[in-house]
């Protein structure tokens, strides 16, 4: 996989590995922004953004959708300089892909993981994530803010595996991940190094998961700045959806089946007055 060709790499291999995508200076700026935003996020007795708070307590994650708003209330010269480094970002996915892409903050994260908890497995994020139903063409341009690939856990992926799960029906409800039988028919996965400011682009059909890598004291924080463009919709897509909303809907944990309860506990109650 070449390094200087990101959008022939990401149209071919679905995924490119860019060597510097930001400059020292530029990630090490971005670095001790987000470090200071989880010290931030973890000073506060009461997070008021409820979601922001439940990513940050979960999993020690980020939302970045509400993370600006938040900031701005509560310490405004870290959301500028936040916005200074998206802005960056946003600036390079440009020069380096062409225009059209727009930043999906929707669907962007920062996320730490700590020892071996919380590694994430094999999965797209086309359904994981739920961005099919959102946008027919979306990139995650990951971008660990620790060295990767050896001591502390990098991405393993599946190079051109985004051609075969585009026609693999796309999974639903709490079915989102695949297994190791499954990866081995579609290919030879790749686990890059990267150091900070090296950013690993790839398609949301890409098959991904955490390396397998670490120890009970590692700590690794990385960033998932997704990027969206407009596409027409495809029958692939539009399943997908239909069958999201199915599931949302009829499934035994789905929205039926729970007012079903409520009503059937509603009337137990009646009953007994």
């Amino acid at each position: 996989m070449g390094m200087t060709q990101p959008a022939e790499d990401l149209a071919a291999d679905g995924a490119a590995v860019v060597r510097g995508f930001l400059s020292p200076e530029d990630a090490a700026n971005l670095r001790r922004t987000v470090e200071e935003i989880y010290a931030c996020l973890g000073f506060c007795e009461h997070i008021s953004h409820r979601l922001l708070g439940y990513h940050f307590r979960l999993w020690h994650g980020v939302w970045l959708r509400p993370l600006p708003g938040f900031l701005r209330k509560a310490r405004p010269d870290l959301q500028l300089r936040y916005e200074q480094s998206l802005g960056t970002v946003e600036a390079q996915v440009s020069r380096l892909l062409g225009p059209g892409w727009r930043f999906f903050p929707k669907r962007s994260y920062f996320r730490r993981h700590i020892g071996m908890a919380l590694k994430v497995p094999w999965h797209i994020d086309a359904d994981a994530a739920s961005i099919y139903r959102v946008a027919g063409s979306a990139i995650n341009v990951w971008m660990p803010l620790d060295p990767v690939g050896t001591d502390l856990p990098s991405l393993d992926f599946v190079p051109r595996s985004h051609t075969v799960m585009r026609k693999v029906p796309l999974m639903t409800g709490k079915d989102k991940y695949r297994d190791e039988a499954f990866v081995d028919t579609i290919g030879a996965p790749s686990t890059p190094q990267l150091a900070v400011g090296d950013a690993l682009i790839f398609d949301q059909f890409v098959l991904h998961r955490t390396q397998q890598a670490g120890s009970a004291d590692s700590v690794r924080t990385a960033c998932e700045f997704r990027f969206v463009r407009h596409a027409a919709p495809t029958w692939h897509g539009l399943s997908g959806w239909l069958r999201y909303n199915w599931n949302v809907l009829f499934s035994p944990r789905g929205y039926f089946a729970a007012r079903a309860k409520d009503f059937l506990g509603l009337k137990e109650k009646d009953s007994s007055v």
